[in-house]
């Protein structure tokens, strides 16, 4: 590198320079101390520059020793810039929340705080992971400019050099034991049951295949661990209102769970996807089920096509097509009678089942059809009108803990991630600040003890 070589012709520089002050013929002793000091300072600039390697692979074989993953601490430093963004965006919807209730007083003076002290610490999040992303991206790039700084004759920039130097070995091996560091002082806290998932006010509505909306299917909310985050039972209508303060969906990805009568169907969500100004739209149009009516289903699997022809009251007419085995099933109260006609002709169920779900009793055929185009008609006779019982898990109450009468439930996540995303990487910063100053002096910042010993031996 460039860098080196004038690094290093710097250094014969120095030394020529002591070399004519000691053989100047002037008695001036505060001149004449100077040639020593410059000729030592040489050769030790001269060593920096041929361990200009040596000095890489100090840095690569200690932070080998210690463990260093640079992969790792990106990692965490994206997961924790995401953890804090999503906690802004919870906050400001929670905010909102509290503005629809009529509390704009609360959202005003608790809520917009914490946000903007969120606000401020992705500042300073980002900033410090930009300041050791720099360092170890033009680590070889500083190193050689540390040296050349340090070979200045007179020692005119040798402590900067030596401190650019100390700060590129310290934070090159320091900076990416960072988060080991904040797990350790931290390990006492814990975000659980808090502000872990994000948080986003929606409507959630269910659809058949003729896009008729499914009245009082259960809806439940699955994180990647298959904790139960909600769970919401929908209304005659067929929508769950979970825009209120106290329910909501994670902000996050998650499983979800849909079932009404025994039906299921599991899918994979993630709100992030989307746009969402206030209030998430979530839908959903299930292709293999038709609603007759309230908690009457026609259920088909296996099929390559299926087309809604009509339907009445108490009966729902469909056209499958598939070139391999399929079945249909009815679904419907006990009290029911069920009726399937397959190209005009009633047929037997080749199975028969009796069940309960939510407290309602319900009773399922089960029909299995050969391949091919067939024209199926599914009758349900009878009038009782049930609703299914689940216990709701509402997500921002029951979850994420949130109580207006309570302010600390939101207080509390906000000050753990502050104490470790602030305080602590702050001490460590100083840590390894105070480190680089120590090894700096070691190296020509404020002492040339090392410089005597390495060039004379004493």
């Amino acid at each position: 590198m460039e860098l080196l070589v004038i690094a290093f012709y710097l250094s014969v520089l120095t030394y020529y320079l002591g070399v004519l002050i000691q053989m100047l013929p002037i008695p001036f002793y505060g001149v004449k101390k100077w040639a020593p000091q410059l000729m030592v300072d040489s050769v030790f600039s001269a060593i920096l520059v041929f361990s200009y390697s040596l000095i890489q692979w100090i840095i690569d074989y200690l932070g080998h020793i210690l463990g260093v993953d640079w992969n790792a601490y990106y990692q965490w430093f994206f997961n924790e810039i995401n953890f804090v963004i999503s906690t802004i965006l919870t906050l400001k919807f929670i905010g909102m929340g509290l503005s629809s209730i009529g509390l704009n007083f609360l959202a005003n003076s608790l809520i917009s705080p914490l946000i903007s002290s969120l606000t401020y610490l992705l500042v300073f999040l980002i900033t410090f992971s930009l300041f050791v992303s720099i360092i170890v991206t033009l680590s070889p790039t500083l190193i050689a400019l540390g040296i050349l700084l340090h070979a200045l004759p007179f020692r005119l920039a040798r402590s900067s050099g030596a401190t650019i130097l100390a700060v590129v070995i310290v934070f090159s091996i320091g900076a990416p034991l960072m988060p080991q560091f904040i797990e350790l002082i931290s390990s006492h806290t814990s975000l659980t049951n808090t502000i872990n998932y994000g948080y986003v006010p929606a409507y959630i509505t269910v659809y058949d295949l003729k896009g008729t909306p499914l009245p009082y299917y259960l809806y439940e909310i699955y994180d990647e661990n298959n904790t139960l985050l909600a769970r919401y039972l929908a209304d005659e209508k067929g929508l769950v209102n979970a825009s209120s303060l106290f329910k909501g969906v994670p902000y996050n990805r998650q499983s979800i769970t849909i079932s009404l009568a025994g039906y299921i169907y599991k899918t994979i969500y993630d709100p992030r996807n989307e746009s969402i100004s206030k209030i998430a739209n979530i839908t959903y149009k299930l292709d293999n089920i038709v609603s007759v009516k309230t908690l009457r289903l026609l259920a088909f699997f296996n099929e390559e096509k299926a087309v809604y022809n009509e339907a009445t009251e108490n009966s729902v007419s469909l056209t499958i097509d598939s070139s391999q085995n399929t079945y249909v099933v009815l679904i419907g109260l006990k009290s029911d009678d069920l009726i399937l006609h397959v190209d005009r002709v009633q047929v037997t169920p080749n199975e028969r089942y009796e069940y309960e779900w939510g407290g309602v009793e319900f009773k399922a055929y089960k029909y299995y059809l050969k391949p091919g185009k067939h024209i199926i008609q599914a009758s349900f006779i009878g009038s009782d009108r049930d609703k299914p019982y689940f216990k709701e898990i509402y997500y921002a109450r029951d979850t994420l803990k949130i109580n207006i009468n309570e302010p600390l439930s939101m207080i509390y996540p906000v000050a753990i991630l502050i104490y470790r995303l602030f305080i602590a990487p702050t001490v460590y910063f100083s840590i390894l600040f105070s480190s680089s100053l120590a090894l700096s002096r070691l190296l020509g910042g404020s002492s040339s003890k090392i410089a005597h010993v390495l060039v004379s031996g004493v």
